[in-house]
């Protein structure tokens, strides 16, 4: 049967600090950035392209290379606050948690990220560099957001997958 994949479960998108060697996270490494805001969570791979090596002597490409779109992550987190921005940007926070400083600059980080939706399928994304922006429309209804743009990357340790999706709820039986 085909899986549908529908909605975060309540874990949401968990993220967590590639180690030096490349190696894949403990299981206990992975945080959720915040609540993942409604309706702007997308897993997209963008087109390819094909790439034609055609020479003056035939009229067919002697050759076609397909060279694979990139796979993005996006989502938006509703929790902006000093922890929260502290998770996505690092920076400095305070030791009772109530204010948080910038560092100097926004850097994108290596990650590894993983979640899970309410039908059942596990999405794990081995190596990824991870960017966020603040989106706070200061008005009468405005709302903060943290949006995160995650590129998914190959990984450098041997072992470790680029992207996998398993289905949780099917069990594991032996083949006939």
């Amino acid at each position: 049967m085909v899986k549908k994949a529908i909605g975060l479960n309540e874990e949401g998108i968990l993220i967590a600090s590639l180690p030096v060697d490349g190696s894949a996270p403990a299981a206990e490494a992975y945080a959720a950035l915040g609540k993942t805001y409604k309706d702007t969570a997308t897993l997209e791979t963008a087109e390819g392209e094909t790439v034609a090596c055609e020479c003056e002597e035939m009229d067919d490409p002697e050759d076609e290379i397909y060279i694979p779109g990139a796979t993005t992550l996006k989502f938006s987190t509703s929790d902006l606050d000093p922890e929260s921005c502290h998770k996505a940007f690092g920076g400095t926070l305070s030791d009772d948690k109530k204010s948080w400083e910038a560092p100097e600059s926004f850097t994108s980080r290596e990650v590894a990220v993983r979640f899970t939706t309410r039908s059942g399928l596990e999405v794990n994304i081995g190596r990824a560099k991870i960017s966020t922006r603040i989106n706070w429309a200061i008005k009468r209804n405005g709302y903060g957001l943290l949006e995160h743009t995650v590129k998914v990357l190959a990984p450098k340790t041997a072992g470790v997958k680029k992207m996998t999706v398993t289905d949780t709820t099917v069990a594991n039986e032996p083949e006939a």
